[in-house]
């Protein structure tokens, strides 16, 4: 589903961008994402505008907002996973420890593991992240857990997937981030880094050289304590 199909898809239904950010269970952020064609919609959204689709649209009509979002989770049938991996966590505490090893895989033993679960093999490198501080609310809060898959250095030289997902990038000297990047210049190797509060015009967007990036990660699935819905990209 692209920008415009989402845009047409809320006219139809007659819903506020506010109305899909609920459903899909999603910042107001994120839905003008959607329909600016920043981002692509996840398939957890999708799958969700699905069942929408096929209730008739009426979801949004009773007086309970709350419970018409609850109705339509409940359409959504359960998934099993027949594999699971076993990730390292980096926490908000050990996140300097690693940032001063230079992210030493040896460091990276003594910390918590996260479980993972997927339906199929999962290959390359992974690493969780505890979130910190508040520049990417109110998509990403501190204590949120970002699951994340290692984009091998040999494939920066292509453009970035920036459109599909946020990244942590773990700097050589300013340490561990969690950003959107909007923009990967391949000639020259400069992303521009975005944080999503922007209030008070904080947390202004930047330039990175990704010759000065030790590793870089795609966030792939996102977790928030006391919610049962794991958000995947």
């Amino acid at each position: 589903m692209n920008a415009l199909e989402i845009k047409e898809f809320r006219k139809i239904h007659n819903l506020s961008q506010e109305d899909l950010a609920k459903i899909t269970e999603s910042s107001l952020r994120t839905v003008r994402s959607w329909e600016y064609g920043e981002r692509n919609i996840s398939k957890s959204a999708l799958k969700i505008l699905q069942v929408y689709t096929q209730s008739g649209g009426n979801l949004l009509k009773n007086d309970s907002t709350e419970t018409s979002i609850v109705s339509t989770r409940s359409n959504v049938k359960q998934k099993t996973y027949p594999s699971a991996l076993e990730v390292k966590l980096v926490t908000t505490k050990a996140r300097a420890g690693f940032t001063d090893s230079y992210y030493s895989e040896e460091y990276l033993k003594d910390l918590p593991s996260v479980i993972v679960e997927a339906d199929k093999e999962y290959k390359g490198n992974y690493l969780a992240f505890e979130v910190d501080g508040d520049s990417m609310e109110n998509e990403y809060f501190a204590g949120d857990i970002v699951i994340c898959r290692e984009i091998k250095r040999d494939l920066w030289q292509y453009k970035l997937h920036y459109k599909d997902y946020d990244f942590v990038i773990a700097h050589g000297t300013q340490g561990i981030m969690l950003k959107e990047i909007t923009d990967h210049n391949t000639e020259t190797g400069e992303i521009v880094c975005h944080s999503l509060n922007q209030y008070n015009d904080k947390n202004k967007d930047f330039i990175l050289n990704l010759k000065e990036v030790a590793f870089l990660y795609n966030v792939v699935e996102h977790r928030r304590s006391g919610k049962s819905k794991r958000q995947n990209r």
